[in-house]
């Protein structure tokens, strides 16, 4: 027993450590690599940073604006959770894993406006969630976003705080994107009529995929319109196959709308929960 132990340990351990060390790497990294790809758009369009007013501080923020923005006309906007490494200080770090190198790859090309928010790490609590939807107003004031195309997409413990602030915010996105993150069951209720598609590694390490599993399942018992999308491989972060052409999400994303069931249904479950703890969130200039 003893041996057949070591020799699973001996397996499984060189594994976990490349994977923490590429996780740390990761979270080393600046995002201005992705910065410099938009380094040719038209002035005032590419990777801009902003600042967003929540609990009496200010917020910095990023927001990608396509190369042909025309305030004109209604964009669909993607609100992006970083993982748990890109939280910090450094505004440019959420854009350095997940959704940020793939947008890098052909910024010309990417047809949503993308709102990346940074928290200290996790998107737990009242504040992070004030804090997002008050970068989302804010972004939402100085450019023409549509609001019945906003998609809610994060990775890792981004995931997670997709699925939470996707649940008290049902009335506000059309749809949720998470990826690699964590489950929070229990929390499914109002998102009945918002329509999820969750993506994972089926031998992620770092958060098996039962989370997502668990979350897709919760949500179709309710009724609800979930898909869960795994692919093979020890990984963690499939945005680069999540973004590609061929999966078909980006042009899903693309068709999705807010509809009237689901501002129903999220009033109703708003109705049956406290409001937030603090003061209300404002932006700024």
């Amino acid at each position: 027993m003893l041996r057949v132990m070591h020799a699973s340990l001996s397996r499984i351990l060189p594994i976990v450590a490349a994977l923490c060390v590429v996780l740390l790497a990761a979270g080393c990294k600046s995002g201005q690599h992705v910065v410099r790809s938009a380094a040719d758009f038209p002035k005032g369009r590419g990777f801009l940073v902003r600042t967003a007013y929540a609990d009496r501080e200010l917020h910095r923020f990023v927001v990608f604006l396509p190369k042909n923005y025309d305030p004109r006309f209604k964009y669909p906007t993607v609100l992006f959770l970083h993982g748990l490494f890109e939280g910090g200080d450094d505004v440019t770090k959420p854009l350095a894993v997940g959704l940020g190198p793939e947008i890098a790859r052909d910024p010309a090309a990417w047809p949503f406006i993308t709102i990346f928010p940074q928290s200290k790490g996790t998107w737990k609590g009242d504040a992070n969630d004030r804090m997002v939807m008050a970068c989302l107003a804010e972004t939402a004031r100085q450019f023409s976003i549509d609001r019945e195309r906003i998609i809610l997409a994060g990775l890792s413990y981004g995931g997670l705080g997709t699925w939470q602030i996707g649940a008290r915010h049902a009335d506000v996105f059309a749809a949720l994107v998470p990826v690699g993150g964590f489950s929070d069951q229990g929390s499914a209720a109002p998102l009945k009529r918002t329509p999820v598609w969750a993506f994972h590694y089926s031998g992620d390490i770092i958060v098996p995929v039962r989370h997502a599993r668990e979350m897709v399942a919760e949500l179709r018992q309710i009724g609800g319109n979930a898909r869960l999308t795994e692919y093979a491989g020890m990984g963690h972060n499939p945005w680069e196959k999540v973004a590609a052409a061929d999966s078909g999400a980006v042009s899903w994303m693309l068709r999705q709308r807010l509809s009237p069931d689901a501002v129903t249904a999220a009033a109703a479950a708003r109705s049956k929960r406290p409001p937030l703890a603090g003061a209300a969130s404002a932006s700024a200039d």
